[in-house]
């Protein structure tokens, strides 16, 4: 999609995921991994312009700190992979205002990179296609492919496609907690090798997992699929934060449908009957003072979405 405009504003969801599924370090050094996407009512915005001294970026907002605004912020590398892929330099500004956490396992900053992908590309006029930026992003990251679109699907692994899911007429209520500290995600698989090594569990066990995954209606409405809920991450998670557990189990406490942690950690998501049980639940949580940042977010919405002037 083509665009005469010097500048674009775009908004990018955060995801959570509703079910992951790891199985052991393969020799290419990356794990065999199933998972459930689902994007979430959460968004950072990123504004791009043309710049002849490009690429630059600033950043802002929440945690943003704790984001680089050089040419390791993964939306510079997008900007720079794209322009090579199409042959350009990367004459390119980004204004990046953050809402959804760093380090949380929320998906921010591939989010970010896959709006710098769809940005670059209506700005440049390169209309490459969604598939071929999805193709792009994996090179970014695992979760980039996904931004690109939103909604559900389903992820196969380290640059393997999605798997686009039905969603049926439901709304996913959640309630986010962001704990007060953040997890390495390396550090999260290392200590999953741990764990596995420990139960020695292999790799026919998590292909009998990843069938499951794979089986579960998701379209369905979400109260019925609880029992599906699951994060094989969370474990390892808990023992280099045990302030998971304590959050997962103060969710139960509460009434939620299902909690579990989302990505690699830390951000705990509780599923909520509707809004006025969402609500309860975030009040509660504040009083327990267990987070630094409690949200509702809803489920599932769109990927990058250019927005109105």
């Amino acid at each position: 999609m083509a665009s005469s405009r010097s500048k674009l504003r775009l908004q990018v969801p955060a995801k959570v995921n509703p079910q992951i599924r790891v199985g052991p370090l393969q020799e290419d050094g990356y794990h065999d991994i199933t998972l459930a996407y689902q994007a979430i009512s959460l968004y950072d915005v990123l504004t791009v312009s043309s710049d002849p001294h490009g690429p630059s970026i600033e950043v802002s907002g929440m945690d943003c700190d704790r984001v680089p605004a050089t040419d390791q912020n993964l939306v510079i590398k997008a900007a720079a992979l794209l322009a090579k892929y199409v042959s350009i330099e990367p004459t390119v500004h980004f204004e990046l205002v953050k809402a959804i956490p760093a380090e949380a396992g929320l998906g921010g900053g591939s989010a970010d990179a896959a709006a710098a992908l769809v940005g670059c590309n209506m700005l440049w006029k390169s209309n490459v296609s969604d598939e071929d930026l999805m193709h792009l992003g994996a090179y970014i990251g695992e979760d980039v492919p996904f931004f690109i679109k939103g909604m559900m699907a389903i992820g196969l692994g380290h640059k393997q496609p999605l798997r686009s899911l039905g969603t049926g007429d439901h709304t996913w209520i959640w309630v986010l907690g962001v704990p007060f500290r953040g997890l390495s995600t390396k550090a999260v698989f290392q200590e999953y090798d741990n764990c596995l090594a420990e139960r020695k569990s292999g790799q026919e066990d998590y292909l009998s997992k990843r069938q499951g995954c794979l089986e579960v209606p998701w379209g369905n409405a979400p109260g019925s699929l609880r029992g599906a809920l699951v994060n094989d991450l969370e474990q390892p998670s808990a023992r280099l934060l045990p302030d998971i557990t304590t959050a997962l189990d103060a969710g139960r406490s509460v009434g939620a449908f299902a909690s579990l942690m989302s990505g690699s950690g830390s951000t705990c998501a509780f599923l909520a009957r509707d809004e006025d049980h969402a609500r309860h639940m975030q009040a509660e949580f504040q009083r327990m003072q267990l987070f630094r940042e409690v949200c509702i977010a809803f489920g599932p919405v769109p990927g990058v979405t250019i927005m109105k002037d």
